[in-house]
C-alpha cells in the first residue's frame, strides 16, 4: 500500500528543521534572494507560498500575528504583508551548480517583484556597473626616462577579466 510522506525531512530533527525553515524565510525576505541546496529551496518555496497565501486570505490583524512569528521587527512584517497583497508575487528557483565540498546541487531562490532597501548603498551604482569597472582597469602609465624620447614610449593597456572555473577541477 502506498503511504505518502507529507514533507521533506532534510536529515534533521523536527525542531531543527522548523528553525532552519524559519531562518531561510527570514533570509529570503531580508535580502530578496539567497543561494542554498535544491532540496532546501523546494521546502522554502512551499513554506513561503503557504505563508503568502495565508496572509492574503486572513484578516489584517491575524495576518500580522502570523507574520510576526517569523520576523521580530515591525519593518519586515509590514514588508511581507504588503508583498502578499501584490499581484504576480512568487518564487523563482534557478539551479546554479554544485557545491565544492560535497557536490550537492545548489539553487538560487529569488522573490519575484520584491524590492529590498540596501543599507548604506547608493541607488545610482549597481553591481553590474562595478563589474564593468573591474573588467576595464588600466594599469598606470610607465615612467619615461629623461634621456629617451617621450613620443616613442608606448603605453600598454591591459584589461583584467576574472573568469570562473567551468568544472570542479578548475580546468
Amino acid at each position: 500500500m502506498l503511504k505518502r510522506n507529507g514533507y521533506k525531512k532534510l536529515g534533521r530533527t523536527t525542531s531543527h528543521r522548523a528553525t532552519l525553515v524559519r531562518n531561510l524565510v527570514r533570509s529570503i525576505f531580508s535580502s530578496g534572494s539567497i543561494s542554498t541546496t535544491t532540496s532546501k529551496a523546494k521546502v522554502l518555496k512551499a513554506e513561503v507560498l503557504s505563508l503568502l497565501a495565508s496572509v492574503k486570505r486572513m484578516e489584517p490583524q491575524s495576518a500580522l500575528r502570523l507574520v510576526k512569528t517569523y520576523f521580530p521587527d515591525r519593518k519586515h512584517v509590514d514588508m511581507v504583508v504588503n508583498y502578499a497583497k501584490v499581484e504576480g508575487n512568487g518564487i523563482r528557483i534557478v539551479k546554479v551548480g554544485f557545491r565544492p565540498g560535497d557536490n550537492s546541487e545548489k539553487s538560487k531562490i529569488t522573490l519575484i517583484g520584491y524590492e529590498v532597501e540596501k543599507k548604506g548603498k547608493k541607488l545610482g551604482a549597481t553591481s553590474e556597473d562595478k563589474k564593468a569597472k573591474k573588467e576595464t582597469k588600466v594599469k598606470a602609465e610607465p615612467k619615461v626616462k629623461a634621456n629617451t624620447n617621450a613620443k616613442t614610449a608606448k603605453v600598454k593597456t591591459v584589461t583584467v577579466k576574472k573568469e570562473r572555473a567551468r568544472t570542479r577541477a578548475g580546468i
